[in-house]
Order: C-alpha cells, then structure tokens, then sequence
C-alpha cells in the first residue's frame, strides 16, 4: 500500500530505486502522505523521532557517517522551521540531506488557516536547492516534470558534492487515503559529472610555481576521513620546504602535520614574522577554526594563494586568494605530486624550532 497522492509515491520510488533507504519522520497529520509512501515500501527504512530540531541531528550524523542520502520528513507550518540548525550545519560541512516538508495547498498560504507558514523557499540562504512537487500530476507532461525535479533534488544532495536540499510537497485533504500501487514508471536519472579540471599545460604551470616557493604551507580545513590522502600528504610533506597545519575537524593526522595550530602561531614573535610568512598557501577542505592563524596570514599574506574545492573554489578565508582550483583535494595532490620536486630550504625546520617534532 502506498498513498494516493501520486508525486509522494513517485518521490517514495525513485528514492528506493536510486539505493537510498533512511528517512527520519517526525510525527504530524500534513505530512501523512509521505508517512503512507515511505513508511510503507519495502526496501525504504522508515524511523520515528517526535522533535523535529532532535530528528534532523539525528539524520545529519547518520547522512554524516554514510555518506549516503538520508531524507526528514515533517508536518506543515513551524514544525519546518525547527530543522534549520540541522540543515545550516548540513550545508556548511556537506552533508547530504533531502529535507521533505508537507504544506497546505498554495491557495491557504497567508489566509489565516491553521499551521501554515511561508515555506517556499524557506530555508533559502542554507540550502543547495529548493523545489516544490505539485501535488495534482493527471497528465504525461506533468508526470514527467515530477519524475525531473526528484531526481535532480536527489542528484543535488550528492553531487558535485554533498549538500541539504529541499522538497516541499502541497497536500489537499483528504490526506490519509491509500491505493494498493501507482503502476509508476518511476526513471532514474544520473547526476551529470560536469569536471572542469585544469589541464596538463595548468598543472605544469601549478608545478613549476610549487617548485619555485621555498615556503610552502598547506592548511586543511574541516574534512572526512581519508586514508589515501594521508598516504599523499606524508610523501608531499616529506620535503623541508613543506609545512601543514590541520585541525581536529579535519580529519587529518600524523607526524606529517601539526594539529596545535595556536599554540604555535601564537609564539610567533614580530622578528619571526618573516621567517613563517610562507611564499605558497595552499588551502582545501572547509573551514578553520583557528583564529590566530587567520589573522596571521591576512596581516601577513603570501604571494600565492591556492584554494582546493570540487565547488567552492573562491572561497577567501585569507584574503589573499590568487587562484582556485577545481578538483578534490585528493585528486590535486595526486595529479601533482609526480610533478613536484623536493625543495632546498628550511621552512619546516623553522616551525619545529617551536616545538613541533617530525
């Protein structure tokens, strides 16, 4: 059994075909369609969790650990608001959510009917994409524009990287009938792998500058885990003109790195300055907690900055950005690391001088 309403049975469907099975429900009336729809298919793993605010940490870690699209699902009204810290900090750290809101039909919106708030849109600075299903599909036209915008609300939550998107879905009561099946054709469609990569002649120059700097510093910021990253880093940071600082949160360790970020940076005295100010930066993962050293290198700039980022390539923590670059972090340090030569300096001797064994 499965709702009656055609565009939840359809997003119920293609979800399962696409190989995703979590959705977190917070209980509600609106939403009960997509409870009908996805509590009750079968290869769908349907859990409860009364809070909203509670339900969506819920899915984020697990979204967060599985790297695998995990969907919520809540009543109309301010119920959707109380997912809004999950979804900022989904969109922040990349984590894949498909955030599914049920709501009155658009012609209650503003005309004081109960539980019912502005929801299109509504999480609109915290969120790759929202969409709105429309809930009436009687022809092959309408159909099809539903079967485009699940599956690219789906694809967006992965792809070019991990991110919350947004459904929400307009239900007409009556809201709890059920039909045995929809006969759908429910097509899957793949996400497009758009790679704008730099080509041989980019890496080269890329290269030819990294070779060129006698003070190379890598910064990494907030990560997942990647053990084959951890391999590159050892043998790229395997050279006295490369330095690498990492946090915690990024996911980054070894005697290849120092992960007391402040406690070093703030020894740095005004005659050292010159010393640890590098000539390269280079920057990937997202964001760095450390303020010191944020401040450090604003006052402090280098002559190049490169920022590693499938997506956000302009990202400027320090204000000194020459360049970004489109790729993984894994795939950049792998594409160049045949290329690059160990450098003669003292760049790192200069920061174990603080303390920092290697």
């Amino acid at each position: 059994m499965t709702s009656n309403k055609v565009g939840v049975a359809l997003l119920a469907e293609i979800f399962a075909k696409k190989g995703l099975k979590h959705i977190i429900i917070s209980p509600g009336s609106r939403n009960a369609p997509i409870i009908l729809a996805f509590a009750q298919h079968p290869k769908i793993k349907a859990l409860s969790i009364i809070d909203e605010r509670s339900a969506a940490f819920f899915a984020l870690g697990m979204a967060q650990q599985t790297k695998q699209t995990v969907a919520i699902a809540c009543t109309s009204g301010t119920a959707v608001l109380n997912y809004a810290p999950a979804i900022a900090e989904a969109y922040y750290q990349k984590v894949p959510l498909l955030v599914l809101t049920a709501d009155r039909p658009p012609a209650l919106v503003d005309q004081g009917d109960g539980q019912i708030i502005r929801q299109k849109n509504v999480y609109a600075n915290y969120i790759k994409k929202s969409f709105e299903l429309p809930e009436n599909i009687s022809s092959n036209g309408e159909f099809e524009n539903a079967v485009y915008i699940i599956n690219e609300a789906i694809n967006l939550t992965q792809s070019p990287d991990y991110g919350p998107v947004h459904i929400n879905l307009p239900f007409s009561e009556p809201i709890y009938n059920q039909v045995k099946s929809h006969n759908l054709k429910a097509i899957v469609i793949d996400p497009e792998h758009i790679k704008n990569y730099p080509d041989e002649k980019k890496f080269n120059t890329l290269a030819k500058i990294w070779n060129n700097s006698p003070k190379k510093l890598l910064i990494s910021g907030m990560m997942d885990h990647c053990p084959e990253l951890r391999k590159v880093f050892s043998e790229i940071t395997n050279d006295d003109t490369v330095m690498m600082l990492s946090e915690t949160t990024s996911n980054i360790n070894g005697d290849f790195s120092c992960n007391c970020i402040d406690r070093i940076v703030s020894t740095i005295s005004d005659d050292e300055v010159e010393d640890f100010q590098p000539d390269l930066l280079v920057t990937f993962g997202g964001h760095v907690i450390s303020k010191m050293v944020k401040a450090f290198l604003r006052k402090n700039k280098p002559a190049v900055h490169w920022h590693i980022d499938p997506v956000d390539v302009k990202m400027n923590t320090y204000k000194c950005l020459t360049e970004g670059v489109q790729m993984t972090p894994f795939l950049f340090f792998k594409e160049i690391l045949p290329q690059i030569k160990k450098g003669n300096g003292a760049y790192k001797k200069v920061w174990g001088k603080k303390g920092i064994t290697f």
